[in-house]
């Protein structure tokens, strides 16, 4: 069964997630800070990403909450460093949400489209292109280095780690390095096959229009910063 969901221009996703980095370098109200915070819940739930909102917002619930509830006076370096841990890690859960939502059912020829339509240079998207494509070849790569591990009677846990530190290390680091080298190369080559890196214009088969959820959604975001710049 095919899945529905609201879909979003990778312009105006980036744009969200210009505002949360905006609201975490002015320090946001902890008011402003939520309703952002349930803002992105609701377009992760309406893109499709349901469980990535429920999880990463109610990791920021605990937080504040911990925080809250437990660290109102400090006391001591123990406590200092306690709150400062929750703190920080309920900042930066918001821009974590906002770049799940940038991604979620968002390909990434879509988002060269977008780059190509806001007049980006190409050395800027190359690179791009090439890391994004990089990360998930390389968990790809170390998942099966641990399951040529497991075949092989070498595990990789905790317990290897600290029994066996450098030899675990080594049966992992190795096959890394080489992944690395080889899948840098090849997501080079393909990026260039692909005409990335060609002065002539490309064309694309995804449409990169706005629609009226997208003018919703950036009519917000204005609002929002609107609103803690003024207030």
């Amino acid at each position: 069964m095919k899945e529905h969901y609201v879909k979003f221009d990778p312009r105006s996703k980036l744009a969200v997630v210009l505002s949360a980095s905006l609201l975490l370098m002015v320090r946001a109200n902890q008011r402003m800070e939520g309703i952002f915070v349930l803002l992105l819940l609701f377009l992760l739930v309406i893109n499709g990403g349901w469980k990535k909102g429920v999880i990463l917002t109610s990791l920021y619930s605990f937080f504040l909450a911990v925080d809250y509830f437990l660290f109102q006076q400090i006391t001591g370096a123990v406590t200092a460093f306690l709150s400062f841990f929750f703190v920080a890690n309920r900042l930066l859960l918001p821009p974590i949400m906002a770049a799940a939502f940038a991604m979620n059912q968002t390909k990434m020829s879509e988002w060269i489209a977008a780059m190509k339509k806001m007049k980006i240079p190409k050395v800027v998207i190359v690179p791009f292109s090439v890391v994004c494509r990089f990360f998930p070849v390389l968990i790809q790569d170390f998942k099966q280095i641990r399951r040529a591990m497991k075949f092989r009677g070498v595990g990789i846990n905790s317990i290897d780690l600290v029994k066996h530190p450098l030899l675990t290390l080594e049966y992992i680091i190795v096959p890394i390095l080489v992944s690395v080298e080889t899948t840098s190369i090849d997501l080079s080559a393909a990026s260039l096959v692909r005409g990335l890196g060609s002065d002539s214009v490309n064309t694309s088969v995804y449409e990169v229009t706005f629609k009226i959820q997208d003018y919703l959604l950036l009519l917000f975001l204005l609002l929002l910063i609107v609103w803690e710049v003024l207030l």
